[in-house]
């Protein structure tokens, strides 16, 4: 296929830039072409973050970036540069913080202005082509800030250090007093307040899974005993999985609900929510033993396998929220189509259950108008565990499956991210170790062993991502952190010593490249990378908890087990180095607060000793028992000095006869070695009962 016009993003690696290497606009991907280019030609830089499945960059994209006469403007008198946030998070994460200091909020796309030498003056998100009421276009925007460029240039100057001296106040940390069990109340009376009884969830619309907030919930009802934080977590999660907010046809969880009761949400599928979700719903079930919680967390790995997995055994970013031009296309369906794909008595079985209507069930977001559409949302206040294990809704929805695989496929975005692959790492693996399922242990051995054989270099680091025959993309704070966490998963779900080994010594990196030694946290960045003119460091748990938080889990329960209590103390200075912000916005920082939450109540280390069959016995026992905040460590009667190097005191916890023997630990002291199941069933519920 021949193409009028091709840009400088031609040779990129990215799903999303290539979206637009063909567009009139002469984008630039970052480097120092194009920032040599604006000096030398003394013009300001118009830059463009986003991602391949975000709708509004694409409507952006249709309306201004395939349009010749915004392309002119741009070419004349600006240098563009294409950023995809996933490739590079770190370019986002400043720009995306400029964004709300200069206009209180941020979004994708991103619109930056900003001179040759990355200080930001100019900060927006979508911008339509013409300017409409409340919101000026792009053909007003570019000569005006063209103009001011060329005859402002002093108030441009002023602005721009202006918003770097912001940048550079919030890079310091917080007050340096530890965070103790009173911001735990604190938090969880913020969570009740916003509770919505009703619909479940925090808040009115737009509603986000943000599955991290309802397993510091679990774990604050179990360690508080306040069984209604409890429920609130559970009744969330159920009404997610039942609304339109889950496909209910192909399984997987929508990006975010745009109303309050979950029923249309924003189409599309982000890699990163169906692993924090699973790791969500596997501690639902752990408490709740309810079959819906084990059946989503089934599913989900089912959508992974289906559309996600790479032949090698990662996973892929995102499917799009668009098919065939229009977003959600391919997730709905109208009465005509159902009657057509359906039998009569398959629809007239399954209409009520699922919200059917012959006009449509929901309303278009932008327009506000009667979509003549329907999306499957089941009604909870109906038997729907008979129901979703019905015949005739499992026949139903492979038709449905096998019609809705002939249209017009969302697109897929194929970067394999190793940050996000960690978390799918982490969720597998506490899915295998909660149900003793193989599927979920394969897959999180196949995901593990590519994780070392591609994403870690010679040197021993980590990378972001591979870009085959380029330069590759050194690894960011969330990399490090995320694969730290699910490898130590995943030896909990296999206890293969080598996976720690490699924990180990990506945690003494992430330490040396990221840690701040003069005020604690970790940056985003490596020290010495002179890409960016700050080194930026968040706390806040979004859609996904932040690195710092992650980091914190890890030097708490890798100190214990590999006898570190410096690192311990890592995990503490965290907290309080980020302690005013965490007490301005609690909520907002749950997945930090889970590091609190096991520091206060103390882990139990539970050590099984004896041989694989012994192991096996003993984890279906440790099962029965909800318990978050416990670390197991196997040590087998044969090979066990990978295991002893790494925790010096298993030496001295040896099975007793060459038979099961299970050590439980807490507060640096054990008990009196369990060397029946009995006793290890029976010591686990007393202590769960005090």
């Amino acid at each position: 296929m021949t193409h009028k016009y091709t840009n400088h993003l031609i040779d990129a690696s990215s799903p999303y830039l290539l979206q637009h290497a063909h567009n009139p606009v002469d984008w630039y991907p970052w480097g120092e072409e194009a920032f040599e280019r604006a000096r030398l030609e003394d013009k300001p830089i118009f830059l463009s973050i986003g991602y391949s499945t975000c709708h509004w960059c694409h409507v952006m994209a249709h309306e201004s970036f395939e349009d010749d006469s915004v392309a002119q403007l741009l070419n004349d008198s600006f240098i563009s540069i294409k950023v995809d946030r996933e490739e590079r998070p770190d370019i986002d994460q400043l720009y995306m913080t400029a964004a709300t200091s200069l206009i209180g909020r941020g979004g994708w796309p991103l619109t930056i202005i900003m001179s040759p030498d990355k200080r930001p003056f100019f900060a927006g998100t979508y911008f339509p082509k013409e300017s409409l009421p409340g919101r000026v276009g792009m053909l007003q925007l570019l000569p005006q800030i063209s103009r001011a460029w060329l005859n402002q240039r002093a108030e441009i100057d002023q602005a721009a250090d202006q918003i770097i001296s912001g940048l550079q106040q919030r890079k310091t940390s917080g007050d340096g007093q530890a965070l103790d069990a009173s911001i735990l109340e604190i938090t969880a009376t913020d969570f009740k307040r916003n509770y919505d009884p009703i619909q479940g969830g925090f808040g009115s619309a737009p509603k986000f899974p943000s599955a991290h907030n309802y397993n510091f919930l679990l774990r604050e009802g179990y360690r508080t005993g306040d069984q209604e934080l409890t429920e609130m977590a559970l009744y969330s999660l159920k009404q997610m999985r039942l609304g339109g907010l889950y496909d209910q046809i192909g399984f997987g969880f929508h990006r975010y609900s745009t109303d309050a009761r979950w029923h249309v949400p924003h189409f599309e599928k982000m890699l990163y929510d169906q692993a924090t979700l699973l790791l969500a719903y596997t501690e639902a079930w752990e408490v709740s033993a309810d079959p819906l919680f084990l059946q989503t967390m089934e599913e989900i790995l089912i959508y992974l396998n289906d559309k996600l997995k790479s032949p090698e055994g990662a996973f892929y970013s995102a499917e799009d929220a668009d098919s065939d031009g229009e977003e959600g296309k391919f997730y709905v369906w109208s009465w005509l189509e159902l009657q057509n794909i359906l039998s009569a008595g398959e629809l007239e079985a399954i209409k009520a259950t699922f919200g059917l209507e012959p006009d449509g069930n929901f309303h278009d977001e932008a327009s506000r108008q009667a979509s003549g559409k329907n999306i499957f949302h089941l009604n909870s206040k109906l038997d729907y565990t008979t129901l979703l294990a019905d015949p005739i809704w499992l026949k139903a929805r492979q038709k449905l499956y096998a019609e809705r695989e002939k249209r017009v496929h969302p697109g897929l975005d194929n970067k394999i991210l190793t940050d996000w692959n960690g978390l799918v790492l982490s969720a597998l693996s506490r899915a295998a170790l909660a149900t003793g399922q193989n599927q979920y242990l394969r897959a999180a051995g196949n995901l593990a062993d590519y994780i070392l054989k591609e994403m870690i270099t010679q040197k021993g680091t980590l990378l972001h991502m591979q870009v085959l025959g380029k330069k590759n993309i050194e690894g960011f704070l969330d990399d490090y952190s995320f694969i730290i966490q699910g490898l130590r998963f995943y030896y909990e779900a296999a206890y293969d010593p080598k996976y720690l080994e490699v924990a180990l010594k990506l945690q003494e990196i992430q330490i040396q490249k990221f840690w701040d030694a003069e005020t604690g946290g970790f940056f985003f960045t490596a020290e010495g990378d002179l890409d960016l003119f700050i080194r930026q460091k968040e706390i806040y748990d979004g859609a996904i908890p932040s690195g710092n938080s992650v980091a914190a889990s890890n030097l708490y329960y890798l100190g214990r087990l590999a006898e570190k209590p410096h690192w311990e103390k890592l995990a503490t200075k965290i907290g309080s180095s980020f302690s005013d912000q965490v007490r301005r916005g609690p909520r907002g920082s749950s997945a930090l607060l889970q590091t609190l939450q096991v520091q206060i109540a103390g882990s139990r280390e539970i050590v099984i000793a004896g041989d694989p069959h012994d192991l096996e016995d003993a984890l279906s026992v440790i099962r029965e028992t909800y318990d978050p905040f416990k670390l197991i460590l196997f040590r087998p009667n044969q090979g066990h000095d990978t295991i002893e190097a790494i925790s010096g005191f298993l030496a001295y916890q040896k099975a007793i006869g060459d038979r099961l023997t299970v050590y439980i630990c807490e507060n640096y002291a054990c008990q009196q070695p369990l060397t029946s199941l009995q006793s290890l069933s029976q010591a686990l519920k007393e202590q769960n009962s005090k």
